[in-house]
C-alpha cells in the first residue's frame, strides 16, 4: 500500500501543507494545482492575479535550496500559476528538490501507481481558437497582455488528446477543475448546503469542465482528484464495461454565446437515438476491462478550518513495474510516444488541425477520429521503443536557472532554457521549446 496526501489548491503555502502532514509518514504528496512556484519577483508577471493578493508564498525557499520538500511531491497546474516557469517545463521536470510538476501533461509511475494529469483550466472561447492549437508558442512570446495571461493557462487540444491516448488501467488522474456533472455521483444537496451559488453552474451545467467529464468516464481510473473550486466533494462513479457505440454523452452548447457559455448535457444512445452516429465516424479506442469503480476527490485551499488535505492508502496495481524496487519516479513509456507522436503531428498536419470542428468536438469528443488515427503511431512507436528500466527512471537533475528572489529583484520577465527539458527532449526525440522565439521581445 503506498500511503498518498493529496491537496487541494496549494496557492503557494508549502510550508503550512508540509506542517500539517509533518507526524503522519506520508510517501507521496499530491498537488491538484495553483501552486503557484514563483521564484522571484519578477514571476509576479506571469501569474494572473490582481496585484493586491499576489503574495511571494513560501515556494522560493525550496527553489533556492534553503529548505527541501520533506515528502516527494507531484503538481499539476491550475488557473493561478507562474506560467513561464511552467511552460519551460512543458515536459515536466524538477520545480525544486524533490517537488515535481507533471507537465502540460504528463504520466509516470510510482511505486506501481501509474499516475496522469494535465494542467489548466477549461475555456470554450479559448478551447475553439485555431491560433492557440496551431501557433501556441508564438501567442505567448513575453511579454504576455491581458489575454495571453488568462489563455496560457487554459487547457487546448493537444493536451486533450494527449490525455485521450492513455488509454491503459490509470491508477490516479489529477485535474484542477472538476468533470461536468460529477455531482450527480455525490451528495448535491450538502454540496448546495456549503456552496449555494453552485446551483446555478449546475443546472447551466457549467460546474466543471466537459473535457473532464468526458475523460473521467472514458478513462475509468480508479481516482480522480481536483481542486479549483475551494471545496471537499466526494463521488464515485460505477463504471460499465460498455462498448463504444453505448451510453456516451453529448454536449449541446448554445454557440451565439460567449465564453461563459451555458452547456447542457444529455445521454444519448447512438444506436436507437435519432441522433445517431456511426461508428467509422467515431473515435474507437481498444478499452482494457475498466477499473470498477472511479472515486472522485476534490478538497480546498490551503487555509485554517478548511478541508485541503486528505490521505489514502492506495494498493499498488502494477507490481512487477521497476518502480517498486525503490522510492524514484518513473516515466511512462506511453507518455514519452504521446509526447512525441502528437506534438510531431501538430508540427506538420497544421491544414488538418485547423480543419477540425472543435465546437462539435466538444459536443461528442467521440467525434476526434485523429485520436484513433493517433492511436496507431502510439503502438507502433511503443513497439519499437527499446529502453532499459534505468533509461525510464527520471533522474534528479534540478538545477537553478532563474535567480531566486530578492529585494533588488527588477529584471523582466523571461522564459529560461531548462536543462531538464533539453535532456528529455534529446533523449526521447521530442520537439523542444523555442526558448528564443519565446523571449524575442525581451530586453536584454
Amino acid at each position: 500500500m503506498v500511503k498518498i496526501a493529496i491537496e487541494g489548491c496549494c496557492h503557494g503555502s508549502l510550508n503550512q501543507i508540509y506542517s500539517h502532514l509533518n507526524s503522519k509518514k506520508i510517501d507521496l504528496l499530491l498537488i491538484c494545482g495553483d501552486f503557484q512556484a514563483i521564484r522571484n519577483k519578477s514571476d509576479f508577471k506571469s501569474l494572473n492575479v490582481p496585484l493586491k493578493y499576489q503574495q511571494m508564498g513560501d515556494f522560493h525557499e525550496y527553489y533556492s535550496g534553503l529548505k527541501t520538500a520533506p515528502i516527494t511531491t507531484i503538481f499539476i497546474g491550475g488557473n493561478h500559476e507562474c506560467s513561464t516557469y511552467l511552460k519551460e517545463l512543458k515536459y515536466g521536470g524538477w520545480v525544486a528538490q524533490n517537488i515535481y510538476y507533471l507537465g502540460s501533461f504528463g504520466s509516470l509511475y510510482y511505486k506501481g501507481l501509474q499516475i496522469c494529469g494535465y494542467s489548466g483550466i477549461f475555456n470554450y472561447g479559448n478551447f475553439i481558437k485555431s491560433d492557440l492549437n496551431l501557433n501556441y508558442d508564438e501567442v505567448f512570446k513575453l511579454p504576455l497582455n491581458q489575454d495571453s495571461i488568462r489563455s496560457i493557462y487554459h487547457v487546448n487540444l493537444k493536451n486533450f488528446i494527449k490525455m485521450c491516448l492513455i488509454n491503459d488501467k490509470v491508477d490516479i488522474i489529477l485535474s484542477h477543475d472538476w468533470p461536468v456533472g460529477i455531482e450527480k455521483f455525490g451528495n448535491k444537496v450538502e454540496l448546495l448546503k456549503r456552496k449555494p451559488f453552485f446551483k446555478k453552474d449546475i443546472e447551466l451545467g457549467r460546474l466543471g469542465s466537459p473535457l473532464n467529464k468526458f475523460l473521467i468516464h472514458y478513462l475509468k481510473p480508479k481516482f480522480w482528484f481536483s481542486g479549483h473550486l475551494h471545496v471537499k466533494f466526494e463521488a464515485t462513479i460505477k463504471n460499465q464495461n460498455n462498448n463504444n457505440n453505448n451510453n456516451k454523452e453529448e454536449i449541446s452548447l448554445d454557440m451565439d454565446s460567449d465564453d461563459d457559455q451555458e452547456i447542457e448535457f444529455e445521454s444519448i444512445n447512438y444506436e436507437n437515438g435519432n441522433k445517431r452516429v456511426k461508428l467509422s465516424e467515431e473515435l474507437i479506442m481498444k478499452r482494457k476491462k475498466p477499473n470498477s469503480n472511479t472515486h472522485f476527490l476534490a478538497l480546498d485551499k490551503v487555509g485554517n478550518n478548511r478541508q485541503f488535505i486528505n490521505i489514502k492508502e492506495i494498493q499498488s496495481s502494477k507490481l512487477n513495474h521497476p518502480s517498486m524496487n525503490d522510492s524514484d519516479l518513473y516515466y511512462s513509456k506511453r507518455a514519452i510516444i504521446i509526447n512525441k507522436v502528437v506534438e510531431s503531428y501538430f508540427n506538420e498536419h497544421k491544414d488538418r488541425i485547423k480543419q477540425l470542428d472543435l465546437r462539435e468536438i466538444i459536443k461528442n469528443p467521440y467525434k476526434l477520429t485523429l485520436v484513433s488515427e493517433l492511436q496507431v503511431k502510439v503502438e507502433e512507436e511503443i513497439k519499437s521503443l527499446e529502453l532499459k528500466d534505468d533509461d525510464l527512471k527520471i533522474l534528479d537533475n534540478f538545477k537553478v536557472v532563474a535567480p531566486p528572489t530578492s529585494d533588488n529583484d527588477i529584471s523582466d520577465l523571461k522564459y529560461y532554457k531548462n536543462n531538464q527539458t533539453d535532456e528529455y527532449c534529446d533523449k526521447f526525440n521530442i520537439p523542444n521549446i523555442d526558448i528564443d522565439k519565446l523571449n524575442e521581445n525581451v530586453r536584454n
